[in-house]
């Protein structure tokens, strides 16, 4: 159960004087430049090219809530709010635009967050001219000690955070922190939730956040990452030491806080929560220990790849187990880590039906003493050994394409661990060595060792009820477990892969280039259709997506709910000669992936592979069109969720959401939302054999292979595989009927009861709009989404502070004729629902009749503009945005032409014609969801 809190949590942990590398025999990723200033900030330079011309950077301040007193709960992450309300260079409520008239949008280029350990202030820079970096270091030295705190300001956040606090409740979020108190009763950190009290967040007064911030924000706690396009790092280096040199700590360095104790010598003990709208009950057996904080060292890591073997080789069994028949538990894992420098867990948990309960902990009593008593198979073994090989391999061919974004991010992550900074081309050759003086005996040892003790907390929480003393009773169980014999695992082999022979290679029947897009088309004789994109985006990988048949447009409207059971059982059944846990095992050494969906015009079969692996990927995908399993297995994995999947759509706002109020936008058309249970119930896997078998085997087919290859390997490929079918159709029906989607009217607006424990609601407006087909429209109205999105942040965040994030998004839908809505999303306390729905109307219907300033369309289009040429860098906009069924729709070749130089051109005018033409209050639709009231 530790676990599950902890995961939910950002992982943070440094304050150390020196680097890790200093004191380690791993050898730092030599592109990284580390310095010190005699202030104490330290900082860490890294040149890198992906994205050109754009830079990451951030403030890592070794600062979070387990600083706090009983009377600061909450404070570490208020104080973040603070940074952008005011500041000695950046006014309050000024901040956030600024920025946008730079080009970074708020959130996504200007954000931060808080932890347990850690606080971390955040930029993307739209160029890397010195201009926008001493402007990003400038708000950074700001945070560190020039934030003005004014009360004012200080109580106007109040409202914002408490409508943090809301939007992050929920049934699992206290579940976890139960279990949380149960695992470290003696420990600070059940009571330092980041998040912090409602009492304290309403109460705090401004100087106890001068004590805090003039405590803990000094020089030594801070880290300045940057990672780059920095042609000369010696400049950022010095604008650094500009920025820093001089800044001082108020009162002294802080001790570190005392975070207790992991408590012992309790023997066996068991706990129960209850909470009755959980999806499922989730079990888990846990030894917490104080943890050993080994430095980061060759010898480390290798200690740790032994034990995290044995815990994937555990998962493979929990994985197979959870398909079986009778199946108790619906998913389950095995896990060991270490955590805040503080604790390391060892554990095992399960989710399953609360009846259920007794033979899951049968269950995994069972499978971890087999494991402890009997080791694993040699199968076992080399399955695990080959994916941890085959990670560190892919990381190493993609390490040059990987993003400033993300390498920042990690950078800050890696330096909070107290861990090395490794090139993963270092990482693969040591791992490599590893591994290959492994034997499974010594994860089988690793695994015993951690699992030795008298100690061992069992933790029950969910939606379960029992009479009497659960405790003893859970206990009693899990000892009646133990007395049971346990066998040895049975051996197994590892099966060829039986689909690799598709028939003689396909033919080309004709061939063309799009040369100004650097695209190749072409069409087999069997009507499969190719559309290629060579890009070095993500070096080392290909992505490779097959578009057949006619998805939603061909759902049978007589067998409701048969989408979602499609997509949870069609790839869940495997192949005739293969199940699922034997294509993992089978590929386990190559980098192949599988994917099912549905899409709106078209089913979609996809996978990311290597350059090494193109054949092994495509021979897969096929091999799910000849010859897909129907497995009953899948069948049993479905009914087991099908409780969870409606405890969550019938008791959290969200789940009304997606399934009513998706069902409502969509008029009632079953091909959206959920039907009763009951009559989901009733999908079998005839009735989805009988529905995709025409797709998989004669409907009209595109292929996109997109990555690192080259077009005649990847022409080669294809032939061999889908160019080797049967002949396919060679076009669509036009589905002129099924493409008709009706939009409620505003007199339709309604109310969304439900029942729930979290007092959450959500307030929506939408706005019927057009398709996408008229895409100088489409996107004009995207713009025209950021302006209505701004004004919502100013207007109900900044003024009223009645709600954490307001959302606005346009949607426009490539399928559905003269389908698309602007849509307004708001979580806030129920009893505001109701009025911000009429503030929201209001304020579109403002906008439908006035101007938009300068700087409004300046704040909205500068962002944007930013953002198009790394959308274009991104295999992921060509794959879904051009060159699926490309063929089919010719006019996207022509939309990526545009796609630059249409959105530079938006003109302010533009935008307000088309808020009058939609924006109006008498066309909006409003859908609120609000928690019945409890008697």
């Amino acid at each position: 159960m530790l676990r599950s809190l902890l995961l939910a949590l950002v992982v943070s942990s440094a304050h150390a004087a020196t680097w890790p590398q200093d004191t380690s025999d791993l050898k730092a990723d030599p592109k990284a430049q580390y310095g010190t200033l005699k202030s104490g900030v330290r900082y860490v330079i890294l040149p890198h090219d992906e994205p050109p011309g754009r830079a990451s950077i951030r403030l890592y301040m070794d600062v979070g809530s387990l600083m706090e007193q009983d009377d600061q709960q909450g404070m570490a992450h208020y104080l973040e709010h603070m940074a952008f309300n005011g500041s000695r260079h950046f006014k309050g409520g000024e901040m956030v635009e600024y920025f946008q008239r730079l080009g970074m949008g708020f959130g996504a280029d200007t954000n931060a967050h808080t932890s347990f350990k850690e606080t971390v202030y955040m930029l993307e820079l739209p160029k890397v001219e010195p201009k926008y970096i001493a402007e990003g270091l400038q708000l950074f030295r700001d945070d560190l000690d020039g934030m003005l705190l004014n009360e004012t300001e200080i109580d106007k956040e109040r409202g914002i955070i408490l409508s943090e606090k809301l939007s992050r409740d929920s049934i699992e979020y206290r579940t976890m922190l139960e279990g949380y108190k149960f695992a470290l009763p003696q420990s600070i950190l059940p009571h330092r939730m980041p998040i912090g009290t409602e009492e304290m967040i309403k109460t705090m007064k401004r100087q106890r956040f001068v004590d805090f911030y003039e405590k803990y924000y000094t020089p030594k706690r801070a880290v300045i990452v940057a990672v780059g396009d920095f042609k000369d790092p010696d400049a950022v280096k010095a604008e650094i030491e500009k920025q820093f040199a001089d800044a001082k700590p108020k009162h002294g360095d802080a001790e570190e806080p005392n975070l207790g104790k992991v408590t012992s010598g309790y023997g066996i003990i068991a706990k129960l929560h209850t909470e009755m709208q959980a999806e499922a009950l989730t079990l888990s057996i846990e030894i917490p220990r104080p943890a050993k904080n080994k430095p980061d060292s060759a010898a480390t890591r290798r200690e740790k790849t032994i034990r995290d073997l044995a815990d994937m080789m555990i998962n493979q069994r929990l994985s197979k187990l959870s398909k079986a028949e009778g199946a108790p538990f619906l998913t389950a894992e095995s896990y060991s880590y270490e955590y805040l420098e503080f604790v390391s867990v060892n554990g095992i948990q399960a989710q399953c039906d609360p009846k259920n309960w007794q033979p899951t902990i049968t269950l995994l009593e069972t499978e971890l003493r087999r494991a402890l008593k009997h080791g694993f198979t040699e199968a076992e073994f080399e399955e695990a050994k080959a994916t941890v090989l085959k990670g560190a391999k892919l990381r190493a061919d993609q390490a040059e394409s990987r993003k400033s974004r993300d390498l920042a991010s990690g950078l800050v992550s890696i330096l909070a661990g107290k861990k090395v900074f490794t090139h993963p081309a270092d990482d693969l050759a040591r791992v490599s060595t590893v591994l290959a003086g492994l034997k499974e005996e010594d994860s089988h040892a690793a695994l015993v060792a951690d699992w030795k003790g008298d100690d061992l907390q069992i933790f029950l929480g969910g939606n379960l009820k029992l009479e009497g003393d659960s405790a003893k009773q859970i206990i009693d169980t899990f000892k009646a477990s133990r007395e049971k014999p346990v066998s040895a695992p049975e051996k197994e082999e590892t099966a060829a892969f039986a689909y690799t022979d598709f028939g003689p290679a396909g033919k080309v029947a004709s061939r063309s280039e799009v040369k100004d897009l650097e695209i190749i088309q072409a069409v087999f004789e069997n009507n499969v259709r190719f559309n290629f994109k060579h890009t070095e985006f993500e070096k080392g990988t290909i992505r490779v997506l097959i578009n057949f048949g006619g998805g939603k447009l061909s759902t049978p409207l007589d067998k409701a709910g048969i989408i979602p059971f499609a997509q949870s059982t069609f790839q869940l059944g495997g192949l005739e000669k293969h199940g699922v846990d034997d294509i993992r095992r089978i590929f386990a050494s190559r980098t192949v992936g599988s994917d099912f969906s549905i899409g709106d015009e078209a089913f979609l079969l996809s996978g990311r592979t290597t350059p090494a692996d193109l054949d092994a990927q495509l021979q897969l995908l096929t091999a799910y069109l000849v010859a897909p399993g129907y497995r009953e297995e899948a069948a049993r994995q479905f009914e087991k969720n099908l409780d969870p999947l409606y405890t969550q759509l019938q008791h959290t706002a969200e789940g009304v959401m997606n399934n009513e109020v998706v069902a409502f936008m969509h008029s009632g058309d079953p091909r959206w939302g959920f039907p009763k249970m009951e009559e989901l119930r009733k999908r079998t896997l005839a009735e989805l054999k009988a529905w995709l078998t025409p797709a998989l085997t004669q409907d009209y087919l595109e292929v996109t292979v997109l990555g690192d290859v080259d077009a005649e390997t990847a022409l080669s490929a294809v032939a061999k595989t889908l160019g080797a079918l049967p002949k396919r159709a060679d076009k669509k029906p036009a589905y002129e009927k099924e493409r008709a989607v009706a939009f409620p009217a505003p007199s339709a607006s309604k109310t969304f009861p439900f029942d729930t424990e979290i007092p959450k609601a959500i307030a929506t407006v939408y706005w019927p709009t057009a398709d996408m087909l008229d895409i100088q429209r489409t996107r004009r109205l995207t713009v025209l989404g950021s302006v209505l999105d701004d004004r919502l942040r100013i207007k109900v965040r900044e003024e009223l502070g009645d709600t954490y994030s307001p959302a606005c998004y346009h949607v426009a839908n490539d399928t559905f004729t003269g389908y698309g809505y602007m849509t307004t999303m708001i979580e806030c306390k129920p009893e505001l629902a109701v009025s911000l729905t009429k503030l929201v109307t209001e304020i579109g219907d403002k906008l439908s009749g006035g101007p938009i300033t300068e700087d409004e369309f300046d704040r909205a289009i500068k962002p944007m503009l930013a953002q198009l040429e790394q959308m274009r860098r991104d295999n992921r906009y060509w794959s879904m945005n051009v060159l699926r069924c490309a063929q089919e729709h010719p006019e996207r070749l022509d939309w990526a032409r545009s796609f630059v130089s249409d959105f530079a051109g938006i003109k302010k005018n533009e935008l307000e014609v088309l808020a009058k033409e939609y924006l109006g209050a008498k066309r909006a639709v409003s859908a609120d969801i609000i928690p019945l009231e409890k008697k």
